[in-house]
C-alpha cells in the first residue's frame, strides 16, 4: 500500500477554528515541500458553534480556495474541502452542503445533539466528562458504542472521501483511565467500523494531531491502522493543523510507525 507523505488532507483556517488565513496555509505547505493539501474547515452548523464556518461565509470560503488554486495551483494541488460534522438529526442540512460540490470531505463525529443540546466528544476533558455523565450516566461502553455507530452512519451516507481521527474518543484516555482499548467489546466496535469503511470504499485518515493531545498518540492507534491495512483500507495523512506552522506535523513519526 502506497502512502503519500507529501499530502496533508486535514487543516483548518480562520474561517473556522484555525488561527490564520487560507493563503498562509497554502504558502506554508509550499515551503514545507507538500505537494497536495485539502483545506477542510468545519462545516457550517444550524446552531452556529464557535468552531465552524458561518453559513454566511461559506461561499466566500469556497471562492477563496478557488483564488488560491488560481494563484498557487502550479506549485501545489489544493483541494476544496470540509470536515463534515455528522449528526443524524441534521442529515438534510448536511446533504444540502455536500451537494454544493467539493473535492474532499472528511467524515467526523465531534458531538452528539440531544434534545437540542450540544454534547462534545473531544473539545476538552470537562466537556467529555459532561457528555459521559449527563448523556450516558457514566457508562463509557455506551458512550463508545454510540460514537462508533455514528461514525458508521457517517461513512454509510456516501458523502465523504475519508474518515477523520477515527478513535478521537480516546483523546483523554491516557493511562486507560476511561477504557481499555484491548477490551473485546471495544475491539469489536473497531472491527465493525473498519468493515463499514471498507464496504463503503472510504479512506482512513492517520491524524497526527493526536501526538500533541493528552493521549500522546496518533489517531487511530497502531493496532487499528494495522487492521485497516490488512483489510485493504487506504491510509491518508492529516495533520489537523490549525496554524500554518503545524502543517505536516509529525509526518516523520507517522512514517516510522507505518513502516
Amino acid at each position: 500500500m502506497t502512502i503519500d507523505f507529501c499530502c496533508d488532507l486535514h487543516m483548518h483556517s480562520n474561517y473556522s477554528d484555525g488561527t490564520d488565513t487560507i493563503e498562509n496555509l497554502v504558502k506554508s505547505a509550499i515551503e514545507k515541500g507538500l505537494t497536495t493539501i485539502s483545506i477542510t474547515d468545519h462545516m457550517p452548523l444550524p446552531f452556529n458553534p464557535w468552531y465552524s464556518v458561518s453559513m454566511d461565509e461559506l461561499q466566500s470560503y469556497r471562492d477563496e480556495i478557488d483564488r488560491m488554486q488560481t494563484l498557487y495551483g502550479d506549485k501545489l494541488t489544493i483541494l476544496k474541502g470540509l470536515e463534515i460534522e455528522y449528526m443524524p438529526q441534521i442529515s438534510d442540512w448536511i446533504e444540502s452542503i455536500v451537494d454544493m460540490g467539493w473535492d474532499y470531505l472528511i467524515a467526523s463525529v465531534h458531538c452528539f445533539l440531544i434534545d437540542n443540546s450540544h454534547y462534545m466528544v473531544n473539545e476538552n476533558e470537562k466537556q467529555f466528562n459532561k457528555t459521559l455523565d449527563k448523556v450516558f450516566k457514566g457508562d463509557i461502553r455506551a458512550f463508545c458504542s454510540q460514537y462508533y455507530h455514528f461514525v458508521q452512519q457517517a461513512v454509510s451516507t456516501g458523502w465523504c472521501h475519508s474518515v477523520g481521527h477515527l478513535d478521537v474518543i480516546k483523546k483523554y484516555n491516557y493511562s486507560n483511565q476511561y477504557f481499555d482499548e484491548q477490551s473485546l467489546w471495544y475491539q469489536k466496535l473497531i472491527e465493525e467500523t473498519l468493515d463499514v469503511i471498507k464496504a463503503c470504499k472510504l479512506k482512513m485518515e492517520m491524524n497526527t494531531a493526536g501526538f500533541i493531545h493528552p493521549v500522546g498518540k496518533a489517531y487511530p492507534s497502531p493496532w487499528i491502522i494495522k487492521a485497516a491495512i490488512k483489510k485493504g483500507i487506504p491510509i491518508v495523512l492529516g495533520s489537523d493543523s490549525h496554524s500554518p506552522k503545524t502543517l505536516g506535523q509529525y509526518f516523520a513519526q507517522a512514517r516510522d510507525l507505518l513502516s
